[in-house]
């Protein structure tokens, strides 16, 4: 009876920690969930870290990094191609000033670009005559 008694003691005393977290982590609020918002326009400056679309109604800038996927016509291509050459491919290698893009974004601090979809591609100037 005793050794019943002693073995009941010890698993209470060795789930106590596991009980005091749990109540810990139940006081704490829950961080604010990150909203994915879009936005749609022209694009009227690109960089290898940022992009500026202007809409009907506003002008955004959103931060663009190694994470932010670009769905463009021979996008994947070119991504393969450096991917297999270990080189970098920069937003600026797709998106050009002018065309028209659809950004999905993480709003908070700064405006994240999640992807960018390039809808329309805007026609390369005409080659000058000799």
């Amino acid at each position: 009876m005793k050794r019943v008694l002693m073995v009941a003691a010890a698993l209470m005393l060795a789930a106590a920690p596991a009980f005091a977290q749990d109540k810990k982590a139940a006081d704490k609020p829950a961080p604010p969930a990150v909203k994915t918002l879009s936005a749609t326009g022209a694009v009227t400056a690109v960089a290898a870290d940022s992009l500026s679309v202007k809409g009907k109604d506003a002008e955004w800038t959103f931060l663009v990094d190694a994470k932010t996927q670009v769905t463009a016509t021979g996008a994947s291509h070119k991504t393969a191609a450096a991917k297999a050459d270990n080189k970098p491919t920069p937003i600026t290698d797709f998106v050009h000033v002018g065309d028209q893009v659809s950004v999905k974004y993480h709003d908070g601090a700064t405006k994240h670009a999640a992807s960018v979809r390039v809808l329309a591609k805007t026609p390369p100037p005409p080659a000058k005559k000799k």
